[in-house]
Formats: C-alpha cells, structure tokens, sequence
C-alpha cells in the first residue's frame, strides 16, 4: 500500500517538476543574465551584495523586454529566428541539466544518462523555442 502511493506520488512529482521546467523554461534566458551580472558585479567588488542583486534584476528585466518587444514588432523572419534561438538556446541547458539530474536519481548508467538529457534538453528547447514562436508580430 505505501510502496504503491510512494511509486504514485514520486511519478507525480517528477511530472510536475516537468510541467514547471516546461512552463518557466522561456524565462532561462533573463535568469542567466540575472545571474551572470550580479556574478560579474560583486565578485570584481564593483557593487555591494544588495546593489548587485537589483542591477541582475533590472538587466533580467531587460532582457526579457527587449526579446519580447522584438519579437512582438519584428516581421524579419531572420531576425524572429536569431532572438527566439538566443532566448531558447538557456532554456535547453537548463533541460540538459534537469534531465541528467533526474536521471542521476535512478540507477542508470552515464551514457544512456547522457542520451536521456540530450533527449530533455531538445524537448526543453523546443517547448520554449515553439512558446517564443507563437508570440505574433503586432
């Protein structure tokens, strides 16, 4: 009875960590850039710990406007296709990295662990590259 309801609710719960993966993977992209600021500013000690957090926030935010902004406004296929690859090219390594964690939680070996995140990282990139496509210029 427990082995059954802990098979049943660990299927769900990788399912819905899945469902988030899927649903917060457009957002890779500001969330690097976020990251990498704030990285940059307080480890060369240009910003304190609290100026280097709002300063990723508002590059983060930028980042997201300007994509989206472009993408909403633009008619130039080339130019939909390079800024969709760039705001979906994170969110495939984040699906390479989720995917070979949860992987690592069973007992698999490093190739087919390897071949299984490559798997998610395309399905990832993918979801987010199709959710970047659906926006339609105004």
């Amino acid at each position: 009875m427990l082995l059954g309801l802990g098979i049943v609710l660990g299927f769900a719960s990788i399912g819905f960590l899945c469902w988030l993966l899927f649903l917060c993977a457009v957002y890779a992209a500001p969330l690097f850039v976020a990251a990498m600021v704030y990285t940059m500013l307080y480890d060369h000690g240009v910003l304190s710990g609290a100026h280097a957090v709002f300063t990723g926030i508002a590059a983060a935010i930028l980042v997201l406007a300007f994509g989206q902004a472009i993408l909403a406004s633009s008619r130039d296929p080339a130019l939909r296709v390079a800024v969709s690859a760039l705001l979906a090219l994170p969110a495939a390594l984040a699906g390479f990295g989720t995917t070979l964690g949860f992987s690592g939680m069973g007992d698999m070996g490093t190739i087919p662990a390897y071949l299984f995140a490559t798997f998610g990282a395309l399905c990832v990139g993918g979801a987010a590259w199709a959710r970047l496509c659906a926006i339609q210029p105004a």
